[in-house]
Parts: C-alpha cells; sequence; structure tokens
C-alpha cells in the first residue's frame, strides 16, 4: 500500500515545537453545541482527516521551511482520527472527554466550558476548540528535520501539472499524493537540519483520545447533512461505498488538482485513489470519484470530461487506465449524452440509494 501524507501549515514556532513534541495536532474550529448548519465547514477539516490511515507522513510547513513529524497512529481500514471532547456531533454522541487542551496556552484567553478557548482573529477574539486530532510517531528517525521549502519546489518543478503542495494557496493543509510524499521523505533524509526545539508549552494528554471507528458515524448514506459531511463519512468509512467504489489497498487523497497550471482556481478532485501500480511517479490518480449529493447534472460530467482531455495530452500512453466514476443518488435522464463515445467506457455513472 502506497503512503500519502498531510500538509499542515503553521504560523509560528512555539505551536509547532508543541506539535512535533507531543506527536499530536489539532485543527481549530467553532465549537458545535446543536446541530451542524447546512453552510458550515465543520465537516471540511474532518474530510482531510479522515483520508489518512495509519503509517501515513505527517509534515509541516512553516517559515519557508517544511519540517517531519512522524507517522500517522491509528487503522488501516478506515479513518485515523480521534475524538476530542463533545464539541462535535460524534463527541456529543459518546460524551467523549477533553483529552487535550490547550486553552492554558499564553496566546489563547480560556472560557469557562474546558477544552474551548479564545484565539485572536481579525474580528476579535473568537471562541474554538479542536474537536478532531491526528496522532503521530516517528519510526524514520528524522522528526523535526526540515528542509527548505525551495527544495521541494524545485523538484516538483519537473512534472508539468499542479500537486496539491504547490497549490495550497489559502488552506491550513492538504491532503499530499505518494509521489510527493517520497520526494519529501527522500529529501529529509539526504540533506536536513534540525528544526526541533524544546516547546515554551507543557500541555500533555489528559487522557488517551478515542480513535474514531465506523459505530460512530453515519450508518447509511441518506443519514449525510450536507456534501462535505457525506464526503467526511465516506472517507472516514469505505464500507459505506459500494465495493467497486472502495480503496481496498491504496492511498487515498482528497482536491487533486487534475488541471494545467493556470490563474484562476484549479480544477480538483473530489477523491482520488492512489494504488501500487504507480502513473508518474504517483503523482497521478489511478481512480477519480467526483460525487454529488444530491441529483447531479451535467456539470460534473463535464469536469471529468476536461480531467480526461487533459490527461491524455499529458499523459497519452496511460491515461486511458484511469477509472473514472460519478456517484450520486440520481442523474438527470439525458446525462450520458454529454459524454463523448471515446470516453464512454472510462467513465462509470453509479448511483446510491
Amino acid at each position: 500500500m502506497p503512503s500519502s501524507g498531510l500538509f499542515i501549515t503553521l504560523y509560528n514556532n512555539e505551536t509547532l515545537n508543541l506539535y512535533l513534541d507531543k506527536g499530536v495536532y489539532g485543527v481549530l474550529r467553532e465549537p458545535i453545541l446543536k446541530k451542524v448548519g447546512s453552510r458550515s465547514r465543520h465537516y471540511a477539516a474532518l474530510a482531510d482527516f479522515a483520508c489518512e490511515r495509519e503509517g501515513n507522513h505527517v509534515f509541516f510547513f512553516e517559515e519557508r521551511r517544511v519540517i517531519y513529524g512522524g507517522q500517522i497512529i491509528g487503522s488501516k481500514k478506515h479513518g485515523s482520527y480521534y475524538i476530542n471532547g463533545p464539541y462535535s456531533p460524534e463527541g456529543r454522541s459518546i460524551k467523549a472527554p477533553i483529552s487535550w487542551d490547550e486553552s492554558n496556552r499564553a496566546k489563547y484567553k480560556p472560557t469557562d466550558k474546558p477544552g474551548i478557548f479564545e484565539v485572536p482573529t481579525q474580528n476579535g477574539l473568537e471562541k474554538r476548540c479542536q474537536p478532531y486530532l491526528i496522532r503521530f510517531h516517528d519510526k524514520l528517525g528524522i522528526k523535526g528535520k526540515s528542509i527548505i521549502s525551495d527544495d521541494l519546489y524545485s523538484e516538483l518543478s519537473f512534472y508539468p501539472y499542479p500537486l496539491p503542495s504547490n497549490s495550497i494557496r489559502g488552506m491550513s493543509y492538504c491532503t499530499l499524493t505518494p509521489g510527493e510524499t517520497d520526494i519529501l521523505i527522500d529529501l529529509l533524509k539526504k540533506d536536513s537540519e534540525d528544526f526541533f526545539k524544546v516547546p515554551i508549552d507543557t500541555i500533555d494528554f489528559k487522557e488517551e483520545p478515542i480513535l474514531f471507528n465506523p459505530s460512530l458515524g453515519i450508518s447509511k448514506l441518506t443519514e449525510a447533512t450536507s456534501k462535505l459531511h457525506f464526503e467526511a463519512s465516506v472517507l472516514s468509512n469505505p464500507d459505506l461505498l459500494p465495493p467497486e467504489l472502495r480503496p481496498n489497498n491504496a492511498a487515498i487523497c482528497r482536491k487533486v488538482p487534475i488541471t494545467p497550471h493556470k490563474p484562476f482556481q484549479e480544477d480538483r478532485a473530489d477523491i482520488c485513489y492512489f494504488t501500487d501500480e504507480p502513473i508518474k511517479d504517483g503523482t497521478i490518480p489511478n481512480t477519480v470519484i467526483e460525487f454529488e449529493w444530491k441529483k447531479a447534472d451535467e456539470s460534473k460530467i463535464l469536469k471529468i470530461v476536461r480531467y480526461i482531455k487533459w490527461l491524455s495530452k499529458v499523459i497519452p500512453n496511460e491515461y486511458v487506465n484511469i477509472s473514472f466514476y460519478f456517484f450520486a443518488p440520481s442523474f438527470k435522464q439525458n446525462i450520458k449524452s454529454y459524454i463523448p463515445r471515446e470516453y464512454a467506457n472510462q467513465i462509470k455513472l453509479i448511483k446510491f440509494t
């Protein structure tokens, strides 16, 4: 099974050293005390965490340097993230304890609720918590080792298309393809320097956090309350998917750009699988899945067609080996008319009920 990675942007050295020392990362989110709103971005962070499996690699990006964290601790079969406190739907359902609490860090202001603290934002102080965590440890002996980011991007410049790590603009984190992960590991092993310092903060785990398991999520796809909830759910628990759409032993990434370089937002695939038969060193997926949470029109089909047309120019001998799926509860009646005849066998429409 190839390894992918998680690429996390941090904005200060104190936070980086704390996370490296304790082998943990928790994304800041607004506390969810009732239902998740249909427009909430709560599940956006979870969807990236849900791609991670035991053994995947964690990298931090700070001050123009890439720093190695370690390998994910968790499960190889489902999402390897931990429930931290009752401020998420999963945490509330099991009354999860607060196992990691940054309330007393100097840069934050604690509140009367454990695990909820105020952080400075452009709009003043706002309440935040860390409902989901990832944990990692280092088996390679390179924790805290770093390279300048130019070393990574110089290597990526040999690929004539954008990859997640060089299209992360405006994002706090992203999943990495196996190809990017291999490049980073190789660079860190060959030529790196120690970036880790003993952290100023003395936070530690209060108790062992609860690892996600499929019983904590939805039991059927129709229980999803939004597209992001749907995406996070199927990534966390692939058994919700029909057998032909499950990753099996593939590495999983989401929002992978499949597009030429261009000045505006790139087209990004919803879910991608990378197998042990890599395409372009594991930078091009073997399987691409686009999905709709509700009735699907032609827009996603046209997006998939753009993927194939572009890939046929970039990898003319290999693009035919990539499988494309469009997964939705129902399709517009004439949806197949938007698929060019030459791609008809490569694009599969799959319904869920």
